[in-house]
């Protein structure tokens, strides 16, 4: 938890990404709703969405661990250990992500208007969505950092996995749209959870070993 919070002062105190973030999420919907000249259909309304989302949380996820690169590194390994690290800065993304996604939701729906009829499950989709894209980019993003990449090894890296996540998700948004009940939803809902915690276990059991000199 004071990791958490740690995080989040951290995030706070630097004001430039919070309005960059937004900066981008107003642009971009902005675009799509001059290019598209009127309302697209449902499917596509929910492709662009995470189109949205999917390159803003890799944005985001380039400056993971920021904080803790370099000289720092040293004087971080002496105040949290590696499975505390990990933790915390997956529920941080986690947060940061639902956000995001949230926010994309709402600037849509202002743009385009808002064609979900399930709001339960499209909500459910969009928070176990930015779960696994929070468990995916913080491994990946660990990784590119402590062998020196930069943000498009990680993005590299990123891809293959985030692809399944996608998939499932918007599946389920579309699904939330043109209404299916939470119920006929539920074995796609329990994929993407089984699909989200096997990642997050991975990423437990790994960083360790990647978060060492």
């Amino acid at each position: 938890m004071r990791l958490l919070v740690r995080f989040l002062r951290q995030e706070v105190r630097n004001s430039n990404v919070l309005f960059s973030l937004g900066l981008y999420l107003l642009g971009v919907s902005y675009l799509i709703y001059l290019l598209s000249g009127s309302t697209p259909s449902d499917a596509a309304w929910n492709t662009l969405l995470w189109v949205v989302v999917f390159f803003g949380s890799v944005q985001l996820s380039s400056r993971s661990f920021e904080f803790e690169s370099g000289p720092y590194f040293y004087y971080f390994q002496t105040i949290a250990n590696a499975k505390h690290t990990i933790i915390a800065k997956m529920l941080f993304n986690m947060m940061y992500m639902v956000f995001l996604s949230m926010a994309t939701w709402a600037l849509f729906s202002v743009f385009f208007d808002n064609p979900v009829y399930n709001t339960t499950l499209f909500i459910m989709g969009l928070i176990l969505g930015a779960t696994g894209f929070s468990v995916v980019l913080t491994l990946t993003s660990g990784i590119a950092h402590r062998t020196k990449g930069n943000a498009t090894l990680g993005a590299i890296l990123a891809i293959p996995l985030l692809f399944p996540v996608v998939q499932l998700t918007s599946t389920i948004n579309l699904q939330a749209i043109v209404g299916v009940t939470l119920t006929d939803g539920a074995n796609l809902l329990g994929t993407l959870v089984a699909l989200d915690m096997g990642i997050g276990l991975l990423a437990y059991l790994l960083f360790p070993y990647i978060w060492q000199d």
